[in-house]
């Protein structure tokens, strides 16, 4: 599994999506771990940010920091293997 990266500002998510990180969903435990190994199957490389309160969609499920993470929930972005998507269609590469 991609270690988690740093914490960084509130630009975090603009620059990953600069660089072609799409942001996925939460998770955390084995959700996370089956979430990255199928992105990492169907040829994603996968980035894990830490979630931080901001990310909750529940206000009721924040913890009192405002910019406290959140232990053991990640944000996972995907974006296509580098060199991925120059082949054939999708019926030569099944063949």
């Amino acid at each position: 599994m991609i270690s988690p990266a740093s914490i960084e500002g509130p630009g975090r998510e603009e620059e990953l999506a600069k660089q072609g990180w799409s942001r996925q969903f939460l998770a955390s435990g084995p959700r996370l771990e089956e979430a990255t190994e199928l992105y990492e199957s169907m040829g994603f490389e996968v980035h894990l940010e830490p979630a931080r309160t901001e990310d909750l969609a529940c206000l009721e499920c924040q913890p009192p920091q405002p910019s406290a993470t959140v232990e053991g929930w990640y944000v996972i972005y995907t974006r296509p293997r580098a060199g991925a998507g120059g082949g054939g269609t999708e019926d030569e590469e099944l063949w």
